[in-house]
């Protein structure tokens, strides 16, 4: 299991095209990614969960990534 921070920089948050493409590269990969926000967990391959995060700006994810390949997640 790999973990590691991320901080939100985009005005809107993580919005619905930069959610879509965290799935896009998630499912890119063999492991399990998940995402975390206050006590919130969103798998990384599911939009709607990533988009009820609700990460606003200057907000902290972390990745959490499990798997064979989660080095290159991270």
């Amino acid at each position: 299991m790999r973990t590691t921070t991320v901080k939100v920089s985009h005005r809107n948050g993580l919005h619905l095209r930069m959610a879509a493409r965290l799935v896009q590269k998630s499912k890119d990969f063999k492991s399990r990614i998940m995402f975390c926000k206050d006590c919130k967990f969103a798998d990384g391959c599911s939009i709607l969960q990533l988009l009820l995060l609700e990460a606003t700006k200057d907000s902290k994810l972390r990745i959490v990534a499990i798997g064979e390949d989660e080095e290159k997640v991270i």
